[in-house]
């Protein structure tokens, strides 16, 4: 870019001019970087499924790149060369305390011993020992900071056994420390696109911006001045980019608008800007059918979270994201899944608790199945979308793709994770990985490669007597 004394001028009184507009500085910083020449910006998205998986249906026929894919990781065959399915792993579990979904949830997300219980919450609910391997590697990767949102919490449905923490949380900033996740879409839209609006993110602001989403106005509505702005700041190059993040913010917000009583809303009786969810728990000691089907608006908020991270991405307002669509002690019941009848519905985590059964393990597999399906559409239209220095989206993101526990036995062993990642990220795709007949290894191990691809090769995690070695060869660059 042509950095003349009038450019500069223009620079400071338009940074002057946005206020706090934190969105605002980011999207021209992303103009100056791609005119430049800088490579796009690498991001890590965490997407946790829960309780699990059915082996017999999971683990692919063959080992390295040559291999078959399994009945339920089939859905991944259009990005299997983006793919790493990962065997031979157990969570880190010796020494710690909690309960099957708690314990695995918190070493998951952690990488630490659990040594002490909240009080009550069932009496298996671990506190975190510290922060999270996402805030870990956020802390120490340069490549993941300058954002103004620095990472973002998410999740589907907040159901859990008791008032768990353990179970509902992703993310720790430290010991005892979790980062509440947002569940409904509108909340993250207002936490990503608030940070457009002049005076950035105040209550105020989200409260103009929610009743604005309510008569359906788009952000940008409050923010086209500063818009016209920047299009007239912008090298004549990148005017086009420009362009394009604003259309992948009015494609979140016709994602929003859609029409409630159409097939694609499940008929759900409101619109998507408060998405209502069942607060239905389920016994233990029940037959686990409902009378409500969660599936179809799980589905919906699944989808309306990943289209608000798309744009956020595109917008390189975020690069650090926890995904979780269930707790593990989940309640979400599914249609349609049942395999003696279709018209029952299941919920999901209480129901893998019967005995193993032909049609328990049918329908676990199906939940199973549901998830990928849901999982894989997003990997394609990360793959589809345009990054804003050059690639896809995909291309610069690495997903893993992960688990609480092995299956509904509650073991930690044997964990079925995936990873995926595009050509930037440094990702040996397209193979089955296991530990050549040499053991288990730590989810630690897998943790501290990925840190190696966001540049930084040192990163340790877990205790101090428990710390391995990243897993050589996942990343090019590890």
């Amino acid at each position: 870019m042509n950095r003349n004394l009038p450019y500069v001028s223009s620079r400071r009184r338009f940074l002057q001019g946005v206020g706090a507009a934190a969105g605002m500085f980011a999207i021209l910083r992303g103009l100056e970087r791609t005119a430049e020449g800088a490579p796009s910006p690498k991001r890590l998205l965490i997407v946790q499924r829960p309780v699990g998986t059915v082996y017999e249906n999971w683990w692919p026929q063959g080992n390295g790149t040559n291999f078959t894919l399994s009945r339920i990781l089939t859905p991944f065959e259009p990005v299997r060369d983006r793919m790493v399915v990962l065997r031979d792993l157990k969570l880190p579990y010796e020494g710690s305390v909690g309960g099957g979904h708690e314990r695995g949830t918190v070493l998951m997300a952690t990488g630490q011993r659990t040594k002490q219980l909240y009080p009550g919450n069932g009496g298996d609910d671990p506190m975190s020992e510290g922060a999270s391997v996402d805030q870990l590697i956020l802390k120490q990767s340069a490549e993941l900071q300058g954002p103004p949102i620095a990472s973002l919490q998410i999740s589907c449905d907040k159901r859990a056994d008791t008032p768990e923490v353990s179970t509902r949380h992703m993310s720790y900033s430290g010991p005892r420390s979790p980062m509440t996740p947002y569940y409904q879409p509108l909340d993250v839209y207002q936490r990503v696109f608030g940070t457009l609006m002049p005076g950035g993110t105040t209550s105020d602001n989200l409260e103009a911006l929610a009743r604005a989403r309510r008569q359906k106005k788009s952000v940008l509505d409050f923010a086209m001045r500063d818009l016209n702005r920047l299009h007239e700041l912008a090298p004549s190059a990148q005017r086009e980019l420009l362009d394009g993040h604003i259309e992948a913010i009015r494609e979140v917000e016709k994602e929003f608008d859609a029409d409630p009583h159409s097939p694609s809303f499940c008929g759900m009786e409101q619109p998507p800007e408060i998405v209502s969810v069942s607060e239905y728990i389920d016994p233990y000691e029940s037959s686990h059918v409902v009378r409500e089907r969660d599936d179809e608006k799980h589905a919906r908020i699944g989808a309306l979270h990943f289209a608000v991270l798309k744009a956020a991405f595109r917008c390189d307002l975020t690069r650090v994201v926890t995904f979780q669509w269930a707790p593990g002690t989940n309640h979400v019941s599914f249609g349609d899944l049942w395999p003696p009848d279709s018209k029952i519905f299941k919920v999901h985590h209480t129901t893998s608790h019967d005995p193993d059964t032909r049609d328990t393990l049918e329908f676990l597999t199906r939940v199973e199945e549901f998830y990928a399906r849901k999982m894989v559409g997003f990997l394609e239209e990360l793959a589809a979308a345009q990054d804003v220095n050059g690639g896809t989206l995909l291309d610069n993101t690495v997903i893993p793709y992960v688990t609480e526990v092995g299956t509904r036995k509650h073991n930690w062993d044997n964990v079925p994770w995936l990873l995926f990642g595009g050509a930037n990220t440094g990702l040996v795709g397209g193979r089955v990985w296991d530990n050549g007949g040499r053991g288990l290894r730590s989810t630690n191990d897998v943790w501290m490669a990925c840190a190696g691809a966001f540049g930084v090769p040192d990163f340790v995690v877990g205790d101090s007597d428990l710390h391995t070695t990243a897993i050589q060869g996942l990343f090019t660059q590890a």
